[in-house]
């Protein structure tokens, strides 16, 4: 405990250096590029490179701020378990790959840490050793190794520049170029679980709390976002019609998944979907500044989120169920309190954190040129954002707890601590982070854009009356049909992860339960049993032996 509470430390030491030291970079304007040059062959150059400038800093220093908070968390909400150790040395493997993921500019050594994202990520989905883990385990490996698969065809075809330091071709564009942009931007939605790779992200909440709010909210699924921030410039030259129809696909569906979800941390992998989509559809319109402090911010208040619902889960006897729940504003003051108010900042409501960058970017939005069909269902699927935030405080705060009389209410030094660390970074970091950071936006907008999201709330709000929304759950069909954003579990899992199980299944049965092995290691079993009896019953009768050798090297010498 006392070593996990020095590192607990040690995390705040780095966040505060890494933050400070990204400031000083951002003041001056300048960065810190180390190289270690290893051989050439055929004239490809390999080496390994470290890059430090402001964006690398801060976000690895927002990292070990969460990685802190999480890990002194754990202290008490997996105090019981009896492979604790082992997780702890999973989430430092983790941590480890994301360092070597941000401050790598190489596309060669950055596959270290995107690698390792992704065997950590399975690693800890499956801690939980049951069917559900280890179906959602499989589902998260083979959705992370597709993008790995198109980030080593992209490695391979960088050959043709002789180089992976793609922030050498800057300057550089040729029409073959393009076909590694579209290698990247698939990678990143692989990793960050955009439309329609989107579905491994709510499967992957069968891991523990912890996990959650550090790889499935923060950190993990930002990765991909961090890496098209990286290739900034080319996001200028390239055409991003591509990337703002994929991102408002996810933002609608993951909207209406949230909307009909009643699993508490799939509610908020769902919310963490619209929001990801959201910095994608930011990064499509070339403002990588907005996006990068919205992504920051994001993971403050997305992790406080997660860590409330572990407190919950925790009391409710490992249920998350929100129809269960009921009545814990009177239970957890408290964990309400901070509950309600990173709620709030992921709606976007006035002066708390999520405010600065969602209102910036939605004043964005309002003033630039876009088709009318992609400014409506972008204020909806903000206008979902509120709905399901609001549906979430009605069931936990409002309704009546009818099944758990019994509760385990216990406030806990270490989840109680690391709360509130978070928690006051979620209420004044937004406006700190663009005081320090933000100083190329100003916009003005009229009052009648502004409010369009909350008109488009209360239209959704008093539509969902009028039709009676309970008409989706009495109707299976479109409940299941929204709720699984267009069949995307059926199409992600079953049909391909059970094709390729099922034919895994059929040649078990016919290989090894089949003629074939009868055929194979029958027969083989069968000579050699035979040859062994052979050789046992020559090699006992010593005579024979000696007088057949005899003959046989008199012969031998005698005629040759």
């Amino acid at each position: 405990m006392f070593f996990c509470l020095n590192l607990f430390f040690f995390f705040f030491f780095f966040f505060f250096f890494f933050f400070f030291l990204g400031l000083y970079f951002y003041e001056y304007d300048t960065y810190f590029f180390f190289e270690w040059f290893f051989f050439f062959l055929n004239s490809c150059g390999f080496s390994l490179i470290f890059y430090f400038d402001w964006i690398s800093c801060t976000f690895m220093s927002f990292v070990f701020l969460i990685s802190g908070c999480v890990l002194f968390y754990s202290l008490g909400y997996m105090s019981g378990d009896l492979n604790l150790v082992r997780f702890y040395f999973i989430v430092y493997l983790f941590i480890f790959s994301m360092v070597l993921f941000i401050l790598m500019p190489d596309l060669l050594c950055l596959l270290l840490g995107w690698d390792g994202l992704g065997l950590v990520s399975f690693c800890l989905v499956i801690y939980y050793n049951n069917i559900s883990s280890l179906i959602s385990g499989i589902l998260t490996l083979y959705m992370n190794r597709l993008g790995d698969v198109f980030l080593l065809l992209s490695i391979g075809w960088c050959l043709n520049y002789g180089s992976w330091h793609y922030m050498f071709y800057i300057s550089f564009f040729d029409d073959d170029y393009y076909l590694i942009i579209y290698l990247v931007l698939l990678s990143s939605f692989t990793k960050s679980a955009q439309f329609p790779f989107s579905i491994w992200l709510p499967a992957a909440m069968s891991a523990p709390t912890p996990v959650s709010s550090l790889v499935h909210s923060s950190t993990l699924v930002t990765s991909g976002i961090y890496l098209l921030i990286r290739f900034n410039y080319f996001l200028i030259y390239f055409d991003t019609y591509f990337l703002m129809v994929i991102s408002l696909i996810t933002m609608f569906l993951s909207g209406l998944g949230a909307c009909l979800e009643n699993d508490l941390k799939k509610i908020i992998a769902f919310s963490t979907l619209s929001q990801l989509g959201f910095m994608f559809f930011v990064l499509s319109f070339g403002s990588l500044i907005l996006c990068y402090l919205h992504l920051l911010i994001h993971a403050i208040f997305k992790s406080l989120l997660f860590l409330c619902c572990g407190v919950f889960i925790h009391s409710f006897i490992g249920n998350q169920d929100i129809r269960f729940m009921g009545g814990v504003v009177n239970q957890f003051p408290y964990i309400s309190t901070m509950f309600f108010v990173s709620l709030i900042c992921l709606c976007g409501f006035p002066f708390f954190s999520g405010f600065y960058s969602k209102d910036f970017i939605l004043e964005l939005i309002f003033l630039k040129e876009m088709s009318f069909t992609f400014f409506f269902f972008f204020c909806l699927s903000v206008s979902l954002t509120i709905f399901y935030s609001f549906r979430l405080i009605y069931y936990l705060f409002y309704s009546s707890s009818y099944y758990f009389p019994f509760l385990s209410v216990n406030y806990n030094f270490y989840m109680v601590g690391s709360l509130f660390t978070l928690f006051t970074f979620c209420v004044f970091g937004g406006s700190f982070i663009f005081w320090l950071f933000e100083d190329e936006f100003f916009f003005i907008v009229e009052f009648e854009f502004s409010v369009l999201p909350l008109f488009f709330f209360f239209f959704f709000f008093f539509f969902s009356f009028i039709f009676k929304i309970s008409w989706f759950y009495l109707n299976y069909f479109y409940f299941y049909f929204f709720g699984s954003m267009f069949f995307m579990n059926f199409f992600s899992s079953n049909i391909f992860l059970g094709r390729f199980f099922g034919f895994v299944n059929l040649s078990y049965k016919l290989i090894d339960f089949g003629w074939l092995e009868y055929f194979t290691f029958g027969l083989l079993k069968l000579n050699f049993n035979w040859l062994s009896y052979f050789f046992d019953k020559f090699i006992l009768n010593l005579f024979k032996i000696y007088m057949l050798s005899f003959f046989f090297f008199f012969f031998f010498f005698f005629f040759f």
